[in-house]
């Protein structure tokens, strides 16, 4: 991390000495206290009559970070942990949130529409396109009592662009390390007049790459070869404004995309995953007289294939085809209304429907798993704003109740070999199932003066069981999982202290405390079996289980600060101690006690440092991130190291419709093994040229 230190205070120096002589007329902005987000009550509230830990992440910071991702940006923020260890060839990228490991506990919007899947709670964040993308609002720690399962951490609203010029747009070409290449396209135009008209959006993506080794050259053998990438997406946005208050959307989104896992044997592709997504979305904002009226609808469908082939041990030769089918589909209202002089009132309904269905076919041998599964989320919640004193006090208070329906569960194993594991085939119709679970907040802030506020906070989260743990059986990364149809949901309670302050307009530091105990945690849980799933060594059974009850205790700090008129510095930090307190009584593992070990896939410390320089049209970003070690498994027995990136971008506008810039990832070339243990990419530079309407 000193090497990012240096190079940060270096940086420091030299654009100090040369802000010493700028005018007033820079491009420096001060902190914006009047910044407004939605996503932390539905409605439009300045981010300091927020009671809660708020960033946003606006166009301009997308502009002069170093983003191959879009979720790379996201380590910029305290508590936000993002883990693509494999760069653009990652096949997925968690983010996860306070301290809570898995992505399916941080909700994830674009444009208030849920990227989670039902079937297992992840998201794709490569089919969402950085080039259309206006801001992102991100909310810290649990939001369940107004947005359900899936929120227990926090929520991530991914905003994209709203065309404002009668045409605009933008082409893009980059070239970079591995032979890496890729193109974007966007066109948009909006035809209103007077607050009514057309607009409209489309736009294309292109990305390829050969790819690297996922293991150090000590470790290679004749069937690793270097992973691939292959993606295309692109959409359409068609909307309507009625008046100055009333318009209507509609969306399609497609994304196609290969990426290979690095083993070849014989095949002229090796193993593989392939995905294919189409989603449609509608929108619709109003009034109804003074009140607020939001709509959305979607429907999702994800088609996945993936090849897989091996040779094991006894150099037995395995492929096989997986494929699975996902839809998520869903409608979500919110009315919002100034009841009473000083309460704002609001009101919805939730409802999601997702299923899987999928078949891993064992081409080498006489296997067959089948599966399918369906699960409902239906809420309704009411919130309430309350200002008093003043406005010196500010209130929010919410209560939300979720029903989940799982049903028409099933799985098949035919004539099961050791390829599988099974001894011998069966079929099974879980049985149906459903919960209910009700989810209160209440948070109260107290404003010390218009740039000081301090706030406490309590509330619950809520995550039901997903389709994958419920009704899955098959080999996964870690060994041999077993379906767990008698899963329970889990809920956590969060208690929160947390401050800000902003020094003359140029020192804006936030920071908090909390504490938050979970029962019912879904955990994988080692049976103490193993077996033979085909590679010729054994593989631990495990099985999901809700463990007893779970502690996080926590702290996170964020200061921004503008140093001169060109040059800012954002730091954050964030302390995450988060264990298992009593594990109970495991009916998979009767003679299992976890208490008091560490949750896995957790860093307690991380840390990032950002350094910015704007002049003209120049533009300088520095930084660094540093990831604490964490525990691979259960019993805490495998750690995996800590490590540290430093990246760099410059940015040149010219000609006024041009702007190039270099991109320089993972400066130092630090060589770190993930907690896949497989090899990070190393040193990543890609250089590209835009060119905006």
């Amino acid at each position: 991390m000193n090497n990012c230190l240096i190079a940060i205070l270096s940086l420091l120096i030299l654009t100090t000495g040369l802000s010493a002589q700028e005018k007033d007329t820079t491009t420096a902005r001060r902190i914006r206290l009047d910044e407004v987000v939605v996503t932390a009550t539905r409605t439009k509230r300045k981010i300091q009559d927020i009671p809660a830990q708020v960033q946003v992440i606006t166009l301009k910071d997308f502009e002069t970070f170093p983003v191959s991702n879009i979720d790379d940006i996201l380590r910029t923020t305290a508590n936000v942990a993002v883990n693509r260890s494999w760069g653009i060839f990652s096949k997925n990228s968690s983010v996860t949130m306070h301290g809570l490991p898995g992505a399916g506990r941080t909700l994830i919007l674009v444009d208030g529409i849920p990227k989670n899947r039902i079937a297992g709670g992840s998201v794709n964040w490569h089919n969402i396109n950085p080039d259309n993308i206006e801001r992102i609002e991100i909310i810290k720690g649990p939001a369940s009592a107004l947005y359900g399962n899936n929120a227990m951490g926090g929520v991530i609203n991914i905003i994209t662009k709203k065309p404002e010029k009668n045409i605009g747009g933008s082409l893009e070409a980059f070239y970079g390390t591995y032979n890496s290449a890729g193109s974007s396209l966007n066109l948009s135009g909006n035809e209103s007049k007077n607050n009514k008209g057309f607009y409209w959006d489309l736009n294309g993506y292109y990305r390829r790459g050969d790819g690297y080794y996922l293991d150090p050259p000590a470790f290679l053998d004749p069937t690793d070869v270097k992973t691939y990438l292959k993606e295309f997406g692109g959409g359409t946005m068609l909307g309507y404004q009625f008046n100055k208050t009333n318009s209507l959307e509609v969306a399609y989104d497609y994304y196609n995309e290969t990426r290979g896992a690095g083993l070849k044997v014989h095949l002229p592709d090796g193993s593989y995953e392939s995905t294919l997504t189409n989603q449609v979305r509608s929108r619709y904002t109003g009034k109804l007289g003074k009140a607020d009226l939001t709509a959305l609808v979607y429907y999702s469908h994800e088609k996945f294939y993936g090849q897989k082939e091996s040779l094991n041990e006894l150099n037995e030769y395995r492929i096989t085809d997986s494929y699975t089918d996902k839809n998520d589909k869903g409608l979500w209202i919110t009315y919002t209304d100034e009841m009473f002089r000083k309460n704002r009132i609001t009101v919805g309904t939730e409802l999601k429907m997702g299923d899987v269905n999928g078949q891993d076919i064992y081409r080498t041998s006489t296997d067959l798993i089948q599966f399918h599964s369906k699960m409902d989320v239906l809420g309704i919640f009411i919130q309430d704003e309350y200002s008093f004193m003043h406005d010196r006090f500010k209130l929010i208070a919410g209560l939300r109740n979720d029903m989940v329906r799982f049903y028409d569960g099933y799985q098949n194993i035919s004539e099961p070999t050791n390829a599988t594991g099974f001894v011998k085939g069966f079929s099974e119709n879980f049985k149906n199932n459903h919960w209910n679970a009700i989810s209160p907040k209440i948070a109260l802030q107290y404003s010390i003066s218009p740039k000081s506020q301090v706030y406490i906070s309590a509330g619950n989260g809520f995550l039901p069981p997903d389709l994958k743990d419920l009704s899955q059986t098959g080999k996964i990364r870690k060994g041999f999982r077993l379906a767990n149809p008698d899963l329970k949901p889990e809920i956590l309670t969060n208690y929160e202290l947390g401050y800000s302050h902003v020094f003359a307009d140029r020192l804006q530091i936030s920071a908090a405390v909390y504490y938050s105990h979970g029962h019912d945690f879904q955990y994988m849980i080692g049976t103490g079996d193993s077996v033979d799933t085909g590679s010729g060594t054994l593989k631990p059974v495990l099985k999901p289980e809700n463990i007893a009850k779970i502690g996080v205790m926590g702290a996170e700090f964020t200061a921004g600060w503008i140093l001169t008129k060109t040059l800012s510095l954002n730091i954050s930090y964030a302390y995450n101690d988060s264990r298992i307190i009593d594990f109970g009584s495991s009916t998979i593992n009767p003679d299992k006690d976890l208490a008091g070990k560490y949750m896995v896939e957790v860093s307690p410390h991380v840390v990032y440092a950002g350094l910015n320089y704007r002049y003209k049209t120049f533009t300088a970003n520095l930084n660094c991130n540093y990831v604490d070690k964490q525990w691979f498994d259960d019993e805490n027995t495998i750690l995996v190291d800590d490590y540290f990136v430093a990246n760099l971008r410059l940015a040149k506008a010219f000609k006024k419709h041009f702007r190039i810039y270099f991109d320089i990832q993972n400066i130092f070339n630090i060589a770190f093994i993930d907690r896949k243990g497989q090899l990070s990419p190393g040193r990543f530079i890609t250089g590209g040229l835009q060119y905006n309407i």
